[in-house]
């Protein structure tokens, strides 16, 4: 049988449907929150060591760059997961004895026929069920969008956090190839003052 936008009962059943549907996505949305702490969490592994390596003391233009864009992204990504998990007011359906009982008897004060009181409680009911879907779809997409920055951010945020984690291994490899080159010189100025003592327990370090 074909479907007709004059049938009430279908008009019922697409709407009811319509908030099942954004009732899931939207819990779906709330759900897919732990993608965004995933990347925060990988992000802190290694964030104390940069933070450490910025505020040392010694200014590094190409690495100062990169934190900053890193926290200027980062935090973005943080206000708009705060929105997200931000409570939002969900419309829900009345208790349906509000239509078969107080709304049926309140029309049949006023209309006798049962099948004109039975078309104006479907009518009230999908009044109801509009207005329902009308609330849930811009709260669905608000926090769609929500999710979506967030999520966006937090991955763009990784680029210049992976350029400052790559100078600080970097940076950290240098300084354990000078305290190799130093360790050298040090034993050869002990090996020195030896030498004055007794030639013989000179340090091959020395001859380079």
């Amino acid at each position: 049988m074909a479907k007709s936008f004059y049938d009430l009962d279908y008009i019922i059943e697409i709407n009811e449907k319509r908030v099942e549907q954004y009732t899931t996505a939207y819990q779906q949305v709330l759900g897919k929150l732990t993608n965004i702490i995933l990347i925060y969490s990988a992000l802190a592994i290694f964030l104390i060591p940069i933070i450490q390596e910025v505020f040392s003391g010694t200014f590094n233009w190409y690495l100062d760059i990169c934190f900053a864009l890193f926290c200027v992204l980062f935090f973005i990504s943080v206000g708009y997961t705060i929105r997200l998990i931000f409570p939002k007011e969900v419309a829900y359906l009345a208790e349906p004895d509000k239509y078969y009982k107080d709304y049926r008897l309140q029309y049949e004060r006023t209309e006798t026929d049962i099948n004109k009181v039975d078309m104006a409680l479907k009518a009230s009911y999908i009044l109801e069920l509009e207005k329902t879907v009308e609330i849930n779809d811009k709260v669905f997409k608000i926090k769609s969008s929500f999710y979506y920055n967030a999520l966006i951010y937090a991955l763009l945020a990784t680029i210049p956090f992976l350029l400052c984690l790559g100078y600080h291994i970097f940076q950290k490899d240098d300084k354990i190839q000078k305290i190799e080159i130093v360790k050298p010189k040090i034993n050869c100025i002990f090996d020195k003052k030896n030498c004055d003592a007794n030639s013989t327990n000179t340090s091959p370090a020395c001859k380079h």
